[in-house]
């Protein structure tokens, strides 16, 4: 158990380390407001979008079963961001802090952090096909969310969502899935570039939440609130596996899948969503201390959850 910790512990570890990279840059004032926005843009549109494609044209083509467990993973994150929207309706939140806590509680950094803890933590077969849960986050979850925020910032409902299928993390990953299924490969130099460029997608991404972080102060958006970010935090760190191991419970999944999805589900908000809210204009703040407060908190959650699973919970 102990040897558990602690591996989850060295995997998460290193996030804090390329975090404090960022704040230490600015303290030393090596990097500052302008050249933190560009290691955002250079994620936004290149580093994210190489991952995604990089990972997930190499996914497979999922059977019926397993389908069905990717579907009922897909209907608990979006019932949680569902609860979100109306927890923060009930209680005054404002159209930013309602959309920006249900993208925080339902995206989680399945692809960097998850499947490598599944793997380690799981076996590699349990790894393999929970592969599937980032496609779902990527495709799915990070639309409606982008949706969301293209809401909150004032645009029609539908106008947003057609412009969230433009966005280049949503269509990367459309095009990593077509990849996927079609079975085809990027010729072998662009494919070469694609993965160099997806190496240094949420390591860049690390430093450039740091930075934000540490230049909190000349931000022109006001603090955010401490009650979207708790929420958001709870819910992608407990009510999403939660719900996630009852609803694939309900299906014919394989039980590797249903384990897998639920560690991916209790991963922390993924750095993303930082960078879709700074991109956006909508919740930047709040997105970026929302993965800062899921990705320590999850040193004890994720190996809470890993614990029990690997102990059968049932």
């Amino acid at each position: 158990m102990i040897h558990l910790v602690l591996d989850i512990l060295s995997r998460v570890l290193p996030f804090f380390l390329l975090v404090g990279a960022g704040v230490a840059l600015v303290r030393l004032r090596l990097l500052d407001e302008p050249m933190s926005r560009g290691l955002s843009a250079y994620v936004f549109w290149i580093g994210f979008p190489a991952l995604l494609i990089h990972s997930l044209s190499r996914i497979g083509t999922p059977g019926p079963a397993l389908a069905w467990g990717l579907a009922a993973f897909a209907g608990a994150a979006l019932t949680v961001m569902a609860g979100l929207l109306v927890v923060g309706l009930a209680l005054g939140w404002t159209r930013e802090e309602r959309a920006g806590a249900a993208l925080s509680g339902g995206l989680g950094n399945s692809a960097f952090l998850g499947l490598p803890v599944a793997a380690a933590v799981l076996g590699p077969e349990a790894a393999r096909l929970a592969a599937g849960v980032v496609a779902v986050d990527f495709v799915l979850i990070a639309a409606t969310g982008i949706a969301l925020l293209g809401w909150a910032a004032g645009r029609s409902i539908p106008g947003s969502a057609l412009r969230a299928l433009g966005n280049p993390i949503v269509a990367a990953s459309l095009i990593g899935v077509v990849m996927a299924l079609t079975g085809l490969a990027l010729p072998d130099l662009l494919d070469r570039a694609v993965g160099a460029a997806a190496v240094s997608g949420s390591p860049v991404a690390l430093v450039a939440l740091g930075a934000a972080l540490a230049l909190r102060s000349s931000e022109s958006e006001a603090a955010p609130r401490t009650g979207p970010v708790l929420a958001a935090a709870a819910a992608k760190l407990l009510a999403l596996p939660v719900l996630t191991w009852l609803a694939v419970g309900l299906t014919d999944a394989p039980t590797a899948f249903r384990l897998g999805a639920t560690l991916l589900a209790a991963t922390p908000t993924a750095v993303n969503v930082f960078i879709q809210t700074r991109a956006l204009g909508v919740f930047a703040r709040g997105g970026a201390r929302t993965v800062a407060l899921t990705t320590a908190a999850a040193c004890v959650t994720l190996s809470a959850v890993a614990i029990m699973l690997t102990q059968g919970v049932s």
